[in-house]
């Protein structure tokens, strides 16, 4: 599989599913463990995009929510259950497009780490050109 369909699209391709009948358990399996639940937010629908041999489909789950009053803060969330699982077939995804824009930047050193530090985390290229005085901030 291309690269840019993981990265662009996190399309999954597992050895699980072999066919199309399969995508149904293997995303109420899958899902299951992926939604984000947690104290005072919760997550009850996801679209993913898997491929099977040369086709690629769209799944769609619907999560049922459950959730409990604490003693301190906000209500626990859950996934209780997975209520729907549909999916369709799509083309195959093609490559993003990729824009290049450079930014000139005036900063602290520690703002300067957690700027690099983001954009790395959210795979945005960083380069770094001409540093005035780069013996401070490195």
């Amino acid at each position: 599989m291309e690269d840019y369909l993981k990265e662009d699209y996190g399309v999954i391709e597992d050895e699980y599913i072999t066919d199309e009948t399969k995508i149904v358990s293997f995303f109420k399996d899958y899902a299951y463990e992926d939604f984000d639940c947690g104290q005072g937010y919760y997550q009850e629908e996801n679209t993913y995009t898997c491929k099977i041999d040369d086709k690629f489909y769209q799944v769609y789950v619907l999560a049922e929510i459950g959730s409990s009053k604490q003693d301190r803060g906000e209500r626990l969330y859950w996934v209780e259950d997975i209520k729907k699982v549909e999916y369709r077939e799509i083309p195959k995804p093609t490559p993003k497009r990729r824009v290049e824009i450079s930014l000139m930047i005036t900063t602290t050193k520690e703002k300067y780490y957690s700027l690099k530090e983001f954009m790395e985390s959210h795979e945005i290229t960083f380069k770094e050109n001409e540093l005035k005085n780069e013996k401070d901030i490195l």
